[in-house]
């Protein structure tokens, strides 16, 4: 991945050698420009976007013999969030000093990412409204992957994340206009049409993100509307689902309920391409032994494996998305062989079903004739099975596999153009 300075160097490779190729070389403003608009959420897109933890220093319980505050107290933090929306330059100063004395509260953290975020609404320099979004999205985003998930910061950082996406298109646009006006930057008109498609792709999830959580805000009580799923609950509440205690009072409720919380937030992250580090850590938590658990798992790899084949699609990547398929395909089989003769009531569960289906249906044409045909007979078959075991309320998962069975069934007789 380019360092800031190997980007500068590749722009100006990049100027130069389009000079000698047609004769004239790119504005370097520009050609910042397009670099910028294209450098979208996506790690391996931009080494910026790589996300990792805030680290705990080993100093920090005792600094010249006097013991430190562990953390914030109650009081504080309310107040913090209160100013932070109504004085966000202010608080977010006092806000960077309290990171000196809390260096590893994620909860800092995502009040930085909120003042920086209300700093911009006001500014009228899209440049910099774009940049700091960018900054705050990345902020908020290091908040969770530190041990803060809480419905607060998912809501504040999903509100932030799907601004700075919009701000991207809008910068893709304006970019874009500039470069259909001269014909000589054909090769850049092309790179900027796919990553707009690919920021579409990235802004089409926001509708589900926000159910999720307005779901979520239902069945969680409000005085928990700020407590975290702390990685240690998490680990606990899985430990008590494979000691066949699922109902073992926790601080966010019972262990299965835990679980269902965390399970629909984790659907959520796995559909934000660079929040895939905080997706591996939630994974840990989840042994493979507990069948429930695996399903869930899957469900949520899935999930994120399908947001990668939707970019890869968009850019034309047929060896990416091959692999994709493939290792979609096969998780799910063994889901499906997990569940063998079992009745169906969760969607977790008839997850691995549909994502078998999904795959024969997205990859027509990726695979050779006869192993795509194996792929829409295992399809068609495990639908099939979904409308025999569907013993949900009113059989809410018989409709769809119906209509999975009639696009299967167009596929095996060659009929792609009619799915």
């Amino acid at each position: 991945m380019a360092t800031q300075g190997n980007q500068n160097n590749q722009q100006a490779g990049d100027s130069k050698q389009n000079k000698g190729q047609t004769g004239f070389s790119v504005d370097p403003d520009l050609l910042k420009q397009i670099k910028e608009a294209m450098a979208l959420p996506i790690p391996g897109k931009d080494e910026y976007w790589r996300i990792e933890k805030v680290i705990n220093p080993t100093n920090e319980k005792r600094i010249l013999g006097i013991f430190k505050r562990k953390t914030l107290s109650l009081d504080e933090i309310n107040d913090l969030r209160k100013s932070a929306v109504q004085s966000p330059g202010n608080t977010r100063t006092r806000i960077n000093k309290l990171k000196k004395q809390f260096p590893s509260n994620p909860t800092l953290y995502m009040l930085s990412a909120i003042c920086t975020n209300g700093m911009l609404l006001n500014s009228s320099n899209q440049k910099e409204v774009f940049r700091g979004l960018k900054m705050s999205a990345k902020e908020a985003a290091m908040s969770l992957v530190s041990n803060g998930i809480s419905v607060y910061n998912c809501e504040n950082f999903f509100r932030i994340y799907f601004t700075m996406v919009d701000r991207f298109k809008r910068q893709q646009v304006r970019t874009y206009e500039k470069v259909a006006a001269d014909h000589r930057l054909e090769k850049y008109k092309q790179k900027l049409v796919i990553a707009m498609r690919v920021c579409d792709q990235l802004n089409s999830d926001k509708s589900r993100v926000f159910n999720v959580l307005n779901h979520m805000k239902k069945k969680l009580k409000s005085s928990l509307y700020a407590a975290y799923f702390s990685f240690n609950m998490i680990r606990d509440a899985a430990k008590y689902i494979e000691m066949g205690k699922p109902k073992e009072k926790m601080p966010m409720g019972t262990a299965s309920e835990v679980i269902a919380f965390v399970y629909a937030l984790s659907v959520a992250f796995a559909r934000i391409p660079f929040l895939s580090t905080l997706v591996d850590e939630i994974l840990e938590f989840l042994p493979d032994a507990n069948k429930p658990l695996l399903l869930r798992k899957i469900s949520i790899r899935s999930v994120r494996n399908f947001a990668s084949f939707r970019i890869a699609a968009i850019e034309g990547d047929r060896e990416t998305m091959a692999k994709l398929g493939k290792l979609i395909f096969k998780e799910n089989l063994t889901g499906v062989q997990k569940l063998e003769g079992q009745s169906l009531y969760q969607g977790y569960e008839t997850d691995p079903f549909f994502n078998i289906a999904y795959v024969a249906e997205m990859t027509v044409g990726i695979y050779k004739s006869g192993d795509h045909t194996k792929i829409i007979d295992t399809a068609l078959h495990a639908v099939e099975s979904v409308i025999k075991r569907d013993m949900s309320k009113n059989h809410i998962f018989t409709d769809a596999a119906n209509n999975h069975t009639h696009k299967l069934s167009l596929l095996k007789e060659g009929k792609a153009e009619e799915v």
